[in-house]
């Protein structure tokens, strides 16, 4: 593998020395959990997406596959992703998205979305560039938290 060539492995398994290039690559405070990635890698409808070049993990996505009961089949939420920064816009963020359109596509999926905020001017900048259509104005998410 040439050092500009971009791999995307979809994970089923990490170990140590992984899950400290993931670390890496996570948002500050996130941090692999083995008995959470565990449960999140054994369910068929979550994906973990890691992006290496030269060998390293540059970018990771997650994605959820979210069952309909109506004639939509199912549909999958891109909840994360994330490009380390030194390898943003050179086709690792679009490699990414590609794949889990795939793997929408391959799970029965009609549609792939995601979240971003306005401001943030390099997420929406990929997902415009990869084929996505913002939502009308005026939508709006509202979040629970559950407490134990």
């Amino acid at each position: 593998m040439s050092d500009d060539s971009i791999t995307i492995r979809r994970l089923t398994e990490v170990d140590a020395a992984l899950a400290a290039q993931l670390n890496a690559e996570f948002d500050e405070g996130m941090v692999w959990d083995a008995a959470e990635g565990r449960r999140f890698l054994e369910s068929g409808d979550n994906l973990l997406l890691a992006a290496f070049w030269g060998g390293q993990v540059r970018g990771f996505a997650t994605a959820h596959r979210l069952q309909r009961f109506d004639r939509r089949r199912a549909e999958v939420l891109l909840y994360e992703i994330g490009v380390n920064e030194g390898f943003q816009r050179r086709g690792v963020g679009t490699a990414l998205v590609a794949e889990v359109k795939r793997w929408a596509r391959e799970v029965g999926a009609d549609e792939v979305w995601v979240l971003t905020e306005r401001d943030n001017t390099a997420a929406m900048a990929l997902y415009t560039a990869t084929g996505g259509h913002a939502d009308p104005p005026g939508t709006t998410m509202f979040t629970y938290l559950i407490e134990d």
